[in-house]
């Protein structure tokens, strides 16, 4: 009976991958030819859901809506630049035809057909300043206000049912947001999801979004595509068209657009509880031997992913069991041949992507090089052309190395432990690993003579491997990973990677190391009285020259003024984040900024105060970028900030935001203080230093022509 049960749990879920037949009647296919284009609304700031970015409808429901139209043969119109309340007197007045995302009210019944099946299910968070007391539930915003968006059905449902909440309006989601941020709201009412996404990609650090906990009205909430009420044959195809995705096209639109979304609770659909229904147990398998990420001892998983895996568990309320391996080739081969389900520590690789789907990742590490202590430090394995490298056999990593640093001979090994072995024994040179890795074997094992002698500029991620035909499984634990805080994960990463060893105690080998300690210390005695005073003067000496070395680095990369970098360092990491971005095809931008009539400030008020101002604006833009950023006086009352790994769009929303904090900024003077901005990204294939500073330059300068307090980017 298991068996049949099984059996068409698999010929279910084998279904799904793939799409149903469309057949639209004769009525059907007329109306499909006599309105080939249908409008579509296209919301500005709805991110992940619906929003514009770069002149393009973006976002998980407009890509649904061009897999339906792509299906269903029709084409579409979006319409951006409208309100979400001007778009439902849109639907209504019949201005455009479709609302993509939008859910289900006796209101909007009224002039709305709606999708049989919801396009996705979303849930209500509260949004907060990180300076006011966390509120989870309704209760707690008695008597406070709410920024909604108008025409929302948060709207439509607070003035319902919580008569004692203050509304106050926004025009979208980001200015409801800000309006929190700046605290003229005490909080906000959107999907978490929406939430999430744009603190992260607008860097709203001051604010944090908790899910809602059971609530009557704002629970979670079902989106439907929205049609005009007045073609009934339009609803039909839509629907028609839902019923025939795959669950393979439904999954890579979650991958794209909800990935990777922090979220507190796990909130499984009914597709999903069903599958964890009938699927009982989730298998897995590992890297037998790779500790402190993880070890199969004792047919027992232990390490970082094993202690991730059991708090998984416990939020799905689902039962991991380990597949044993005897080796990471035998896991690998037991995942592609479905003798497993998921790996629970892997790295993305081209090979693997055939195979495999791959969770966010939970886990970043350098890659270091161990060699005999006698070594000197090794910058790179570019210094070790053709000496013998060890790596472990199919770790990914491997093909990085043959990458960027073709004339090293690599050479493969079982495991750590056997690597390290070999380097010991002198028949490798040098071996490559994970510093958790590397450290840990080091630590447990007896490597006296061994060293971690340089580190790598490679880093690799860990992620979950789940098998590429089970899309549910994937989604299922990536929001299991997901609602593992950073602070969980750094508290079971420190677990391991600071835990001590504990040895018993040799007293005979002490007692012949103390004797021998005693002889020696006697032996040195009369040479240490002679020679004490000359070493302490010799050390006074050495501390001073530090101490002076020290300060003349300081000295050397510090504006004294503002204490920022100064710009013989500003021009050296830049040359070096350059170099590192076209390496790496990583992005980079720089943000140029001048305080704008700072001659005026100085003539005014004089050079005391204008120093004033320029130490307040520095601490402005210190404060509020990224640890990674570096900040620093380019000149006079200019400003450079260069970031690592941010977009345009990212790096202009930074500007903007630094832009308001030095405008809202009381001086002390009599007139607000402003600052024009421009913004410049890499261009990977084009730019070399000088340029990209000419451009950052030219789209300042173009900011002050235009008026001044006000940002260029392009």
């Amino acid at each position: 009976m298991q068996f049949v049960k099984t059996f068409l749990l698999l010929v279910l879920l084998n279904a799904a991958s793939f799409s149903t037949k469309l057949q639209f009647t004769p009525q059907e296919q007329s109306f499909i030819k006599e309105h080939p284009v249908l409008r579509v609304q296209n919301e500005r700031s709805w991110a992940p859901i619906d929003f514009r970015e770069g002149g393009r409808a973006e976002g998980y429901a407009a890509d649904y809506i061009r897999l339906i139209a792509k299906k269903a043969g029709f084409k579409l119109a979006f319409k951006p630049g409208h309100s979400w309340n001007a778009y439902l007197d849109m639907l209504q007045d019949k201005k455009i035809d479709i609302i993509t995302s939008i859910k289900r009210t006796k209101q909007r019944k009224h002039y709305a057909n709606f999708s049989e099946r919801p396009i996705i299910e979303l849930y209500n968070g509260i949004l907060q300043h990180r300076d006011t007391p966390e509120l989870s539930s309704m209760k707690g915003l008695s008597g406070k206000s709410v920024a909604v968006v108008q025409g929302s059905y948060q709207e439509e449902y607070l003035k319902l049912y919580f008569p004692d909440i203050k509304i106050k309006y926004a025009a979208n989601v980001l200015e409801a947001m800000r309006m929190v941020m700046r605290k003229e709201a005490d909080a906000n009412i959107e999907y978490h999801s929406v939430h999430q996404y744009n603190i992260t990609q607008h860097l709203f650090s001051e604010l944090h979004s908790v899910y809602m906990k059971k609530d009557k009205y704002f629970t979670s909430s079902e989106q439907y595509i929205g049609m005009r009420n007045d073609w009934p044959l339009l609803k039909s195809i839509i629907d028609k068209t839902m019923q025939s995705l795959s669950e393979k096209e439904l999954h890579e639109l979650r991958k794209k657009w909800l990935s990777g979304l922090q979220e507190a609770n796990i909130r499984l659909d009914t597709a999903e509880q069903n599958y964890l229904k009938h699927k009982k147990v989730i298998t897995f398998c590992s890297d037998p031997d790779w500790l402190p990420i993880e070890k199969i001892e004792n047919n027992k998983h232990i390490g970082i992913t094993a202690e991730l895996l059991h708090e998984m568990s416990q939020k799905l309320n689902l039962k991991f069991k380990l597949v044993p391996t005897l080796s990471w080739e035998e896991s690998l081969e037991f995942v592609r041949n479905k003798k497993c389900d998921f790996l629970s520590s892997v790295i993305q690789t081209k090979e693997r992507e055939e195979f495999l789907n791959f969770s966010s990742s939970y886990l970043t590490m350098p890659l270091v090089i161990t060699t005999l202590s006698d070594t000197f430090f090794v910058h790179s394995l570019k210094n070790l052309k053709k000496k013998k490298i060890g790596v472990v056999s199919n770790y990914a990593f491997a093909d990085i190395l043959r990458r960027d640093y073709p004339e090293v001979d690599i050479l493969f090994v079982s495991n750590a432990y056997e690597g390290l072995k070999e380097v010991e024994n002198g028949t490798i040179y040098a071996y490559v690993d994970t510093l958790e890795s590397t450290s840990h074997q080091l630590r447990t094992s007896s490597f006296s003579d061994l060293k971690i002698s340089g580190k790598l500029e490679e880093e690799i991620a860990l992620s979950l491997g789940v098998r590429k035909d089970d899309f549910l499984l994937f989604d299922i634990l990536e929001k299991g990973l997901n609602s593992i805080s950073e602070t969980n994960k750094k508290k079971i990463y420190d677990r391991w990677i600071y835990v001590t060893i504990e040895k018993g105690i040799d007293y005979p080998l002490v007692w012949k190391f103390l004797i021998g300690l005693g002889i020696a210390i006697l032996f040195f005695l009369y040479r240490y009285k002679v020679t004490l005073n000359y070493n302490n003067k010799l050390l006074d000496i050495n501390k001073e020259l530090e101490k002076l070395n020290i300060q003349l680095e300081e000295l050397s990369q510090t504006d004294q003024l503002t204490k920022l970098a100064n710009r013989r360092h500003l021009d050296t990491v830049l040359a070096n984040e350059i170099k590192r971005a076209k390496r790496y095809q990583t992005n980079l931008c720089l943000v140029l900024t001048d305080i704008d009539f700072f001659k005026k400030v100085n003539d005014t008020y004089g050079h005391q105060m204008g120093d004033e101002i320029l130490k307040k604006v520095a601490h402005i833009l210190d404060e509020n970028s990224r640890q990674i950023d570096t900040v620093g006086r380019w000149g006079g009352e200019e400003f450079l900030i260069i970031l690592p790994q941010i977009d345009l769009h990212q790096a202009t929303v930074m500007a903007e935001k630094l832009r308001e904090k030095i405008k809202a900024f009381d001086f002390g003077l009599e007139h607000h203080v402003t600052a024009s901005f421009g913004v410049a990204s890499l261009e990977l294939e084009k730019d070399t230093d000088s340029s990209f500073l000419s451009r950052v330059d030219s789209n300042l300068y173009e900011a002050k022509e235009q008026g001044r307090d006000r940002i260029i980017a392009y």
